[in-house]
């Protein structure tokens, strides 16, 4: 089993070794997008990510200084929402190792990460056109051979793929219907991987006896592609 989730684009680098350094997966594909960013010049890079000032000076500094940026390890040091509901700082052996086994990071920049990747400092998303369509770019279907492969990552990254998926989503009730928020969907993506890690699970039924901040499964919205939790 696979658990596939989105990176953040807010990163804060982590150099304490909790997993083996791993080497890039796609190393001649993220090349080729790295020659092409390099090309740009700071105009195209603030039209085409939509970023001023502070943050458009790092990021274009970063693509300018890449080689020479310092890698840190992928899966801590992703900072968005998603990472922000995990309890990362208390993981002991047993959930590192399930981490390992079992989590990758669905990625514009690098393809697939794996915990221990090492990354360098970046901006990207598959949205960013710099005259490379990303989701032709990437094809990584085989990675995951038969895996059974659970998707906690927003559609935008899991389009990425095509192959069969369990996506699991989450809907609030608000004015007689249940819809999608996605500040709160990222939220209950990263408790609901939390309870993966910390329970060890790898049965989909147990994916369905998740029942923080009042979710629950919700068996009518559901199919055996979609497990939808609602509150």
């Amino acid at each position: 089993m696979k658990i596939i989730v989105s990176p953040s684009k807010t990163q804060k680098p982590d150099y304490t070794k909790h997993f083996e350094d791993a080497d890039l997966l796609f190393p001649k594909q993220h090349q080729k997008l790295v020659s092409l960013l390099k090309k740009q010049r700071k105009t195209d890079i603030a039209t085409v990510m939509n970023l001023n000032k502070d943050l458009l000076d790092q990021t274009y500094k970063n693509i300018k200084d890449y080689k020479t940026n310092i890698p840190f390890q992928a899966f801590y040091s992703f900072d968005g929402l998603v990472f922000k509901n995990l309890d990362k700082a208390n993981y002991k052996e047993a959930e590192l190792a399930y981490i390992k086994k079992h989590v990758v990071v669905l990625d514009a920049f690098y393809g697939i990460l794996e915990p221990g990747t090492l990354i360098k400092p970046y901006r990207l998303d598959m949205k960013m056109n710099f005259g490379l369509n990303l989701y032709k770019h990437w094809d990584i279907d085989s990675y995951f051979n038969s895996d059974l492969v659970i998707n906690l990552a927003s559609e935008e990254f899991s389009k990425i793929l095509h192959i069969p998926l369990v996506t699991i989503s989450f809907l609030q009730y608000k004015n007689g219907k249940y819809i999608n928020q996605a500040t709160f969907s990222k939220m209950a993506r990263g408790k609901m991987l939390d309870y993966l890690i910390k329970n060890k699970i790898d049965d989909l039924e147990l994916i369905k006896q998740f029942k923080l901040d009042n979710y629950r499964f919700n068996l009518e919205l559901s199919t055996k592609s979609l497990f939808v939790f609602t509150r």
